[in-house]
């Protein structure tokens, strides 16, 4: 876990007081060198949040400007729709390959598709996902 000294280097969080995202590079860079990886915004992920429970959703992860420090770390997740428009978050373009589509999903990619086909009774502690 990061120490509040080594977070309040690298990431912009509600400790800081400030309503808007704030311009790359007015804070450290994290140990790779990489900035606002965590705070500042949210980043938009290519993996579904959970298509059981929430469709098309994406994943939203790091924690922005608004959020509480405890909050702000890479395992802390969020989502949202296709088209929705989120003042705290926004997108990390990374350059890479894969072989087929679903292979950007991951190790969970062949699992969320099967648990996004499921008709009947969900599993106890499950969200249904709403009817529109």
């Amino acid at each position: 876990m990061l120490t509040a000294r080594l977070l309040n280097d690298i990431a912009w969080t509600s400790e800081d007081d400030v309503e808007d995202p704030q311009v790359v590079g007015s804070k450290s860079a994290n140990a790779f060198g990489l900035h606002y990886t965590l705070g500042n915004v949210w980043e938009w992920c290519w993996d579904f949040l959970d298509p059981a429970r929430y469709g098309d959703y994406r994943v939203f992860r790091g924690g922005g400007f608004a959020d509480k420090p405890w909050s702000v770390r890479a395992s802390t997740r969020r989502g949202g729709a296709p088209g929705m428009s989120h003042p705290d978050v926004g997108l990390r373009l990374a350059r890479g390959s894969f072989s087929t589509g679903q292979a950007a999903q991951g190790w969970s990619a062949k699992s969320d598709i099967e648990r996004g086909r499921i008709s009947g009774a969900l599993p106890s502690g499950w969200t249904p996902r709403r009817q529109s």
